[in-house]
């Protein structure tokens, strides 16, 4: 069986990285204001200052797979400044704040290049970028709840643990439909990111502190 060819191809030498690294930049930058069909290989290698590189990836559809890799090298070390900078006494409060805003600033800052992503890729490229969300969130997902767990004595919740996972699930989903789906045809109002930060925090604070109801209380 012939060996299938990489999405990408990694540069050695450095002047082979520079020229992968234009390549990638010009790319990112015309997806922000173009369409992923409308944007031409010709295009990209006139933004980018260069004629080869392009045979580095199997395809214009594998060039998404380095933006992603920057979009979310770029977000993990906001996110992880943003979490280690929270003071040693601060409160559970602080820390689902904190994690809130950083993923609703990330979305906002990069939403018009990741609803490319999205709606662009295919097959292996999709797959792929799907694994680097994936670890993305893993990463991300820790770094909450092992913050969390340490104001456990804050956690109403008969569960904490299951309680976090919620939490989590509850405050990523709505960040991201948010500011992503920018859904809000359908509601009474147009809140902005800081208003939308600040009502998921206290929806997510409020559930973890609250008293459980009967359903979630553990039998004796």
């Amino acid at each position: 069986m012939p060996r299938r060819k990489p999405l990408v191809s990694p540069a050695q030498q450095r002047r082979s990285r520079d020229t992968h690294d234009n390549i990638v930049g010009a790319f990112r930058t015309l997806l922000a204001t173009e369409a992923f069909d409308d944007v031409s290989v010709a295009q990209i290698a006139k933004r980018a200052g260069s004629s080869v590189g392009y045979a580095r990836f199997a395809s214009k559809d594998a060039l998404l797979l380095p933006v992603i890799d920057d979009i979310l090298g770029e977000t993990t070390a906001a996110l992880d400044s943003a979490l280690d900078a929270l003071p040693g006494d601060g409160s559970l409060a602080d820390v689902i704040s904190a994690y809130v805003g950083g993923m609703i600033a990330m979305f906002r800052r990069h939403r018009t290049v990741m609803l490319q992503l999205m709606r662009a890729a295919r097959g292996d490229t999709a797959r792929a970028i799907g694994e680097r969300l994936h670890g993305f969130n893993m990463h991300a997902h820790e770094r909450f709840r092992t913050l969390a767990w340490k104001h456990r004595a804050e956690i109403a919740h008969a569960n904490p643990r299951a309680a976090i996972e919620f939490a989590l699930f509850f405050g990523s989903a709505s960040g991201r439909e948010a500011v992503l789906g920018a859904n809000w045809r359908s509601y009474e109002i147009q809140p902005d990111d800081d208003n939308v930060a600040r009502e998921l925090t206290a929806a997510m604070l409020g559930y973890l502190t609250a008293a459980p109801s009967k359903t979630y209380r553990r039998k004796r």
